[in-house]
């Protein structure tokens, strides 16, 4: 039933999205699945990459910027981001997402399921509103403070979770799902 699901979904969206997305698409693709782009958020962009910021009306907040690059690779990029307190020095993390290592992709229709992993929904159902993108390595970063303390190790993630919670997340959303089904060819939108 899901990968019916996942064709219907890939088949619904527009003829562009069979062609090969461009570099700015494939960075909004990683934006969206990141959460970078947060309520629709523009970066700045220069010839490689963006950069989202965080929005922060607090003095007293702490500050985030992310660098997002498209590797050689499309379906896999880089992101530096900086994390600074006020005061503080700042801690650096490095990362990388391979969309291609997405093996599982399942949609729930509320917060609640998604936490307890159960009741899951159709991809393409208008009720889901989280989704999970599942697989091993698919996003691994380190972290070192510009304070002179101790890098940490790689660590892994092996999920992505995708907030489908009003109509232009969703959009978002399902375009950037249907880019990784057709160009990227994670194996979590194939048929078994």
């Amino acid at each position: 039933m899901f990968w019916a699901a996942a064709i219907a979904l890939a088949c619904r969206m527009p003829a562009a999205a069979q062609e090969t997305p461009t570099d700015a698409e494939m960075r909004q693709t990683h934006a969206v699945l990141l959460g970078l782009a947060q309520d629709g958020a523009l970066p700045e962009r220069d010839n490689s990459g963006d950069i989202y910021y965080s929005v922060v009306e607090n003095p007293d907040a702490p500050r985030l910027a992310t660098r997002l690059e498209v590797s050689g690779a499309p379906c896999r990029a880089r992101t530096i981001s900086a994390l600074q307190f006020p005061d503080k020095w700042a801690t650096l993390t490095l990362g990388l997402v391979d969309l291609a290592r997405i093996t599982s992709v399942t949609a729930y229709a509320s917060v609640e399921d998604m936490i307890a992993e159960t009741n899951p929904v159709p991809l393409d159902s208008e009720a889901a509103v989280q989704v999970v993108l599942a697989g091993e390595g698919l996003y691994c970063s380190s972290r070192m403070s510009l304070s002179g303390e101790a890098a940490t190790g790689e660590t892994c993630s092996d999920r992505l979770d995708l907030p489908m919670m009003d109509a232009e997340q969703k959009a978002r959303a399902r375009r950037a799902l249907a880019i990784v089904a057709d160009f990227c060819k994670a194996p979590g939108f194939r048929r078994r």
